[in-house]
């Protein structure tokens, strides 16, 4: 069976990730790196100048341009993937399509409901399919933990829990041009915790819910609060949410880059007849009145699976990826209503803030934020919830039937935002 020919759209950043786990793929003999995109080929001062050398010397097609590899592409080229910058990933993605390729598009897939929306229809009228990068949707124990919740063996499902807390210095909001930013050029982003660095877990959740194995939740209600504790940022870095599905599920998300602690995701599943943990790792625990079962991945990779999943998709061994833009739609919606409830990004009173180490190693520090959000998930509550001081109520936003977020038309600005 044939070899997928994959192209990667960069060099820098993570998509040396990507060109790193394409080569793993050449081992199964599945698939290999056939192309790279990087402007500028000469003279490079990143750091990019000796993989650019090797690759070529592996035989690898170095395209001067995006455009390029779509003409030239053409019978070379089997999928193209897109380690690119968040606002960039629906016009890339569409020109893609639109030229007759499949697509391994990162996380988030796209900042609207209204581009992901489009985007599927472009699926359905190319043929082609586009791979979303959310790879805990490809980690095996979170699969085997979805087909046991298919099954009913937690029962119908209550409510589901995650928090996590990764502490992000200067130099992370320093990368890129859109780190920390919600808008670009004119071009949502909406770079924070919940839409990008810890995205994966959100999704998880909304995921968890869904009625069948490849299937998300629909989502009823979302209510959300959005902070910053960096005055040089312009989008959230702590950020706590709360959302009901259709089928009356209710899922708690708390995060932060902004803590004393690195504490990294757990996600909890309660149902009537049991409950679930499922951690960054892989770990997961099962716990019913018939005793409990515990499960990993196996020394299985969820990135490389990515890859390995959209391999066999062009390859016609399975139907369809793992995680697709259908199922996250949802994850989208929640994140435009997460925006909607907010209303603003709110800057938290210096006075609770403080600075540790200095330089490009600077992280801040939201006093107690730990604490908080640790109490906030027991509780199921948001920090407004507590009478944090700072900390300001918002309300809920019906999601049924949500199909545009527009928020340049609304009476707040995203000067106000942040943008």
């Amino acid at each position: 069976m044939k070899t997928v020919a994959f192209a990667v759209v960069g060099v820098r950043n993570f998509a040396q990730s990507h060109i790193r786990t394409i080569k793993k793929l050449e081992e199964e003999g599945i698939g290999r790196l056939q192309a790279v995109v990087v402007r500028d080929q000469e003279g490079r001062q990143d750091g990019s100048a000796q993989l650019l050398q090797e690759l070529g010397e592996q035989g690898v097609v170095l395209f001067d341009s995006y455009e390029q590899l779509l003409q030239e592409g053409q019978g070379l080229v089997d999928l193209i993937t897109l380690p690119v910058a968040v606002h960039t990933h629906y016009d890339l993605a569409k020109q893609g399509m639109e030229a007759g390729y499949s697509l391994v598009l990162e996380k988030p897939p796209v900042p609207t409901v209204q581009q992901v929306d489009d985007l599927i229809c472009l699926e359905q009228q190319t043929g082609q399919f586009c791979s979303v990068g959310f790879q805990m949707i490809h980690s095996p124990s979170l699969r085997k933990l979805k087909e046991e919740v298919c099954a009913g063996r937690l029962g119908e499902l209550k409510e589901i829990t995650c928090r996590g807390y990764w502490p992000r210095d200067r130099a992370y909001y320093s990368r890129n041009g859109w780190a920390g930013r919600a808008v670009v050029d004119g071009m949502l982003v909406l770079d924070g915790p919940i839409h990008n660095a810890l995205a994966h877990y959100l999704n998880n959740m909304i995921f968890m819910s869904g009625p069948a194995l490849d299937t998300s939740a629909d989502l009823r209600w979302i209510r959300a609060e959005l902070y910053r504790s960096r005055p040089f940022i312009t989008s959230d870095d702590t950020s706590c949410l709360e959302a009901e599905t259709t089928a009356g599920t209710r899922l708690y998300f708390y995060v932060t880059h902004s803590p004393r602690s690195q504490f990294d995701p757990v996600m909890e599943v309660v149902g009537t007849k049991g409950t679930a943990t499922w951690n960054y790792e892989g770990e997961c625990e099962i716990e019913t009145q018939d005793g409990t079962e515990r499960f990993d991945n196996g020394g299985v990779d969820p990135w490389f699976e990515v890859m390995r999943v959209s391999a066999k998709v062009r390859r016609g061994e399975l139907a369809r990826p793992y995680s697709t833009l259908a199922n996250s739609r949802s994850f989208v919606v929640a994140i435009n209503g997460a925006y909607d409830s907010a209303r603003y990004i709110r800057p938290i009173p210096q006075e609770f803030v403080e600075s540790t180490l200095s330089g490009p190693k600077e992280c801040a520090v939201v006093k107690d934020i730990d604490e908080l959000l640790d109490q906030a998930c027991a509780h199921r509550k948001l920090l407004s919830d507590l009478g944090v001081p700072w900390a300001v109520s918002t309300p809920r936003i019906d999601l049924q039937d949500y199909k545009e977020f527009s928020p340049f038309s609304q009476p707040r600005t995203f000067v106000e935002l942040g943008g």
